[in-house]
């Protein structure tokens, strides 16, 4: 029977090198679980709400910066949703640098300073409110495939006379415009009130600036002609989206066509 009792505590001993299915001794030492921030905002101008869509705001996004650091990680939305929740992010407090953009920053940053990231839980905060100035400015230039727009036609010019200019809105409704023509090389300053009624003014010359302040955001058309005395022969309508926020939008040179059919009228 000795050989036998040898056996098993050989197994006994055997069994208590090995540790496995035994339970850890050891506590587990978990991180924390993330938080997230859920943001919404609004937009408005002088007490009058606006809407993404009025001001072409496209996008807000947010700069997530931990209390007391220099860098954070960013998150981009679309303006329209109203609102957008942050990406995972370690418990703690936060700063957010909040813009809304749409072709240029329309208002912002806007912050919202020590906000407590929670284990596990998504921390509301908002309505950010954005104040987007639903105008800007519009400017371009006219210019003919001539010597000079206010250049004589025995010169090659485009010899015109007068300049009317309607500005048009969405629907196509003319809408009275105030434009303001920088002096060029050869032709003075001036400003001319297009008032939806015919009003016309002299020749604008192709190195004169036309500005328009509080052009209402959205899609516009513009109706240019350049006349010979009384004869529409430059002929230009364009089509353009204005910028909100103040911004400007910068057209190319728009180039006027010579409508030879009309009475009066040159031939190309």
């Amino acid at each position: 029977m000795r050989p036998v009792r040898v056996l098993v505590l050989s197994s006994l001993l055997v069994a208590c090198s090995d540790d496995v299915g035994l339970p850890d001794a050891r506590p587990a030492i978990d991180a924390a679980a993330p938080g997230q921030i859920s943001l919404t905002w609004m937009l408005s101008h002088a007490g009058a709400p606006q809407t993404c869509a009025s001001v072409g705001a496209t996008s807000v996004s947010a700069d997530v910066v931990p209390v007391g650091a220099a860098f954070g990680e960013s998150t981009l939305w679309s303006c329209a949703s109203g609102s957008g929740t942050t990406g995972m992010l370690e418990p703690g407090r936060y700063d957010l640098r909040v813009t809304v953009t749409g072709g240029g920053t329309l208002d912002g940053p806007e912050y919202v300073r020590n906000i407590e990231v929670k284990p596990g839980q998504v921390t509301p905060v908002g309505p950010v409110a954005f104040d987007v100035e639903p105008t800007g400015t519009l400017a371009f230039r006219i210019t003919t495939p001539t010597m000079g727009n206010c250049t004589d036609l025995a010169q090659q010019g485009a010899g015109i006379t007068a300049t009317t200019i309607e500005l048009r809105d969405s629907a196509g409704a003319c809408v009275p415009t105030t434009f303001a023509i920088a002096a060029g090389a050869t032709q003075p300053a001036g400003t001319y009130a297009s008032d939806c009624a015919g009003a016309s003014y002299a020749c604008i010359a192709s190195d004169q600036d036309i500005t328009a302040t509080m052009v209402a955001a959205g899609q516009h058309t513009m109706v240019m002609t350049g006349r010979i005395g009384t004869a529409p022969c430059w002929k230009r309508t364009a089509s353009f989206a204005q910028r909100a926020g103040g911004l400007t939008s910068t057209l190319n040179p728009q180039t006027l066509t010579l409508d030879s059919m009309v009475p009066g009228c040159p031939m190309p």
